[in-house]
């Protein structure tokens, strides 16, 4: 504290009694430590010093107090940065058990794709051992495509006939009704000839 082995500056003026701005038995109460401090410099004045002033007790109050609210606020604010870091630490930390069971399973998806390509490896070196005998095949097979291809070629003609020749019956079926009711006329008017 400033005031801390210094005398008051009213040191050595006659002892006068001040109220305090509050009066009498009002006002805040002394921290501790200043009331120790105070104590103890008391203890070390000699008989003739006068215990500080009630101005001088106030600032330090006043100095104090701000002191608190700072360290209030500081406080507060550690506190909010401790929970904000619990709660990132909370959530790395699930993060990475996520991320630690993702990488187990691509592992394990990683050693079934590789016994697959080691088995399909094989099979290779197996069907390699064919070759000349599947190159004969594509041949025959090449050749069955051109025929087949000449084939679809032939019914996709035939199809289309097939859709000419439907377009026309289909319209030829609706012409039916017009032609029955003709046809029911025609056999009316000879039964009425006759």
């Amino acid at each position: 504290m400033s005031g801390r082995n210094r005398g008051p500056p009213h040191a050595g003026l006659p002892h006068r009694v001040h109220e305090p701005p509050y009066g009498r038995g009002l006002g805040p109460m002394p921290h501790p430590a200043l009331l120790e401090e105070m104590r103890e410099s008391q203890l070390g004045m000699g008989p003739r010093q006068l215990p500080p002033h009630p101005a001088i007790i106030e600032e330090h109050l006043a100095a104090q107090h701000q002191d608190i609210q700072g360290l209030l606020g500081n406080n507060q604010r550690l506190a909010a940065t401790h929970v904000a870091l619990k709660q990132e630490l909370e959530a790395a930390q699930f993060e990475l058990q996520r991320m630690a069971y993702h990488v187990d399973s691509l592992r394990a998806d990683k050693d079934v794709k590789m016994r697959d390509l080691y088995d399909k490896s094989v099979r290779l070196e197996v069907d390699l051992r064919g070759v000349e005998a599947m190159q004969n095949e594509l041949l025959q097979v090449r050749a069955d495509i051109k025929e087949l291809t000449a084939a679809r070629q032939e019914l996709s003609a035939q199809a289309q006939v097939m859709t000419q020749d439907l377009a026309r019956m289909t319209a030829d079926l609706q012409q039916a009704p017009a032609l029955r009711t003709e046809i029911e006329v025609m056999k009316q008017e000879l039964q009425r000839a006759r």
